[in-house]
């Protein structure tokens, strides 16, 4: 989905999408100008008076929109930002109880199979397990899974990626996170299994936030490290290469509170202004 696009975790599963969205929904930002707030502020929770976000739009083009069956998420769109068209687009399954269960990924023009995920949850309620398949040409070609673990407060505070299926499959790599206790996501250390077996850690982010509301947080999958709030600095240190990589994130709000666009500058310097578009 679009909200994981700027997520530093080299690691993370692959979603096969088709284009950058912006970082809103995974982490949340820090608005870069007067209005920035103390990261341990009391969270604002999205009440999305003015509607729903509807589409997200790069330089006039759009990039991706959302489409919503009562108050849940039913289909996601990717456009080529050139052509227009749909390059992909996902579809999203639930039980009786509205918890994500399936999620699937289509090509936009052949409609077929891109990726397939299943997802199973515990006695409380929290996504245990997620299990992803990839197809090329409609057939199956590689599957793993993903376990989640919980903190106190039922945060998100271990993602562990198994390749291979559940049965063969081979821990490659974990990520830990720390959550604040306004919910959002302060840090997280990116672990890869080496041939010994040993974890050795890969990276390390630390994020920072403003104090108005996320509204791509009512949009994130289970199991996605998301703030409540938006993202307005992250910055990811590569250890074994002691390099260090810091994107920074720009609002502006309406008045309401509400990012109404949001401006990435790249490690590179380079910027990229996203605008969003509410439902009625």
């Amino acid at each position: 989905m679009l909200f994981i696009y700027f997520h530093f975790s080299t690691f993370s599963q692959m979603k096969l999408k088709n284009s950058f969205l912006p970082a809103m929904l995974v982490f949340g930002v820090v608005a870069l100008s007067s209005c920035e707030k103390n990261d341990h502020e009391e969270s604002a929770q999205p009440t999305f008076d003015q509607g729903a976000l509807s589409h997200v739009m790069l330089d006039s083009a759009e990039v991706t929109s959302f489409k919503v069956a009562g108050k849940q998420l039913s289909q996601v769109n990717h456009y080529n930002q050139e052509t227009g068209e749909v390059e992909s687009f996902d579809k999203y399954e639930r039980d009786n109880k509205g918890r994500l269960i399936k999620s699937t990924t289509y090509g936009g023009k052949s409609q077929t199979v891109l990726t397939e995920q299943h997802f199973t949850y515990s006695d409380k309620g929290e996504l245990s397990k997620s299990v992803a398949t990839y197809f090329v040409g409609g057939k199956p070609e590689y599957q793993n899974y993903t376990t989640y673990s919980y903190d106190a407060a039922n945060k998100l505070s271990k993602k562990s990626i198994y390749e291979g299926t559940e049965e063969k499959g081979k821990l490659k790599s974990f990520t830990t996170y720390q959550a604040m206790p306004n919910g959002n996501y302060a840090q997280e250390k990116q672990f890869v299994i080496d041939g010994t077996g040993e974890a050795k850690l890969y990276a390390t982010t630390t994020n920072s936030y403003d104090s108005n509301p996320n509204p791509l947080h009512a949009f994130a999958e289970p199991g996605a490290a998301s703030s409540p709030n938006n993202l307005v600095r992250s910055s990811m240190e590569v250890h074994n290469s002691k390099k260090a990589f810091t994107r920074s994130y720009s609002y502006k709000y309406d008045d309401s509170g509400m990012p109404i666009s949001q401006t990435v500058t790249l490690p590179n310097g380079k910027s990229q202004t996203f605008n969003y578009v509410y439902s009625n």
